[in-house]
């Protein structure tokens, strides 16, 4: 996202962050991305990341389809 403020994607992290307690959401102001860390248990264990919420939603999505661990496994 160049040429972005760093202030609006700290706030839109945090509002993904605030619906999504299950994850850590964060704004990279160096890597200009949106970083997704996962508060459960998942094999193998990952770090999401896009340069655009709507990806980094659809890809924290993807993982937790994919890699959650289910009660039992």
């Amino acid at each position: 996202m160049p040429g972005t403020d760093d202030n609006a994607c700290r706030e839109i992290a945090e509002q993904i962050d605030h619906a999504r307690p299950q994850w850590l959401v964060l704004w990279g102001s160096y890597s200009r991305h949106f970083w997704a860390f996962p508060l459960f248990e998942m094999r193998p264990r990952l770090l999401v990341y896009a340069s655009y919420p709507n990806a980094l939603l659809a890809r924290m999505d993807e993982a937790e389809r994919r890699y959650r661990i289910q009660p039992g496994e």
